[in-house]
This record gives structure tokens, sequence and C-alpha cells, in this order.
């Protein structure tokens, strides 16, 4: 979904996961909630689970990453594959941390099964995109890691509105986001 405010348009990715029936008075859950194939790697450590992580702007966009390879990669030409050549099933049985430790795998070494139909173009972009999403969790990591090696306490990371539209940029600076997106430009002029 997306909305404009102060000329500016905001995106917001959504399950309901806070939604309320018509007749309930509010949210039926107060715990850390999201579809777990689709959550934020940090979200899906103990850490996230308990709620000591900040729920950031780079967790939704990571969710949107995650939805959409699981989107790209489960149908072919609109139609569902059958089970056995749908990769990430998997992920909607595990609990949260065992799925996070999954996407991880993946993330890192981004592998599904060789006989699965994937369609080239989207097949690089979500490459790209968990390769974009790699790098800046590795960089996070090192941070950690010389924090941790100097004794500095750790506060929990705010993010500013350049980190977000870096991080962004970071996407769309892709070759395969130039690829992906050049059939939509055309169309449009």
């Amino acid at each position: 979904m997306w909305y404009w405010k102060d000329g500016k348009r905001i995106g917001v990715l959504n399950d309901y996961d806070l939604s309320s029936l018509a007749d309930d008075p509010g949210p039926r859950g107060n715990e850390r909630t999201g579809t777990v194939p689709f959550m934020a790697l940090d979200l899906l450590t103990e850490e996230g689970q308990r709620g000591e992580v900040k729920h950031l702007y780079r967790h939704d966009l990571e969710s949107f990453m995650w939805c959409f390879a699981w989107i790209s990669l489960r149908y072919k030409e609109g139609v569902i594959l059958p089970r056995g050549l749908r990769p990430f099933d998997e992920w909607a049985t595990l609990g949260p941390v065992a799925c996070g430790k999954e996407k991880f795998v993946f993330q890192a070494y981004r592998k599904v099964p060789a006989r699965l139909h994937k369609d080239q173009l989207i097949w690089e972009f979500v490459v790209d995109c968990f390769d974009v999403l790699d790098t800046h969790a590795f960089n996070r990591r090192k941070q950690l890691l010389r924090s941790t090696k100097r004794a500095d306490k750790l506060t929990n990371y705010e993010e500013s509105e350049t980190d977000m539209d870096c991080f962004l940029q970071s996407f769309r600076d892709t070759e395969s986001w130039a690829a992906f997106s050049k059939p939509i430009r055309e169309s449009s002029q």
C-alpha cells in the first residue's frame, strides 16, 4: 500500500497481523507479529522474538524481498507449482528461529532446486536483491564485531531518512533492477 504525505510517496508493507474483525474491539494479540517466512532475519533471532530488536525500515524492505522471492519462485505463468517444485514451503512450518536459519543459508548461497522453473530476469533480480541484503548484513556484523572488540556499549541502531534512501538505492543500483524496470519505463513513454 502507499499514500502521499508532504509531497512524498510513503510505502507500507502490510500482512494485516494487527488487524481486527469488524465486531472486535482491536487486534487479538500483542506479541511480535509477522508471517515468519517473510520476516527480516534480524527479527527471526531469539532476541528479535523477545522484542529486543528495534523494528526498522530496512526490516520492511527486507520483508518485501522475501515476499517477492517466495511468490516469484512459487508460480509459473500465474499457476502455482506442484509441491516439491516450490522452494521455501518448509519455511511456513518452521518456528521463527529455525526459519531464520534456513533463510540465512538461502541468502548466503541462493540455492534452489535445479529443476525449478525460473524466469531468468526475475531470478537475476532475486539474486541481486539478496546480494544487497547479504552485503548490508555483513557490514552490520563487521560493525558489531568492531564495537565488541573495543568493548563499546551497543545501542539500538537508529535509521535516518538518508540511511533509508541509500539502502533502497543500493537495490536500484543493481543491473537487474535496470533490466527488470526497463519494460515498465518503455511502456510508460
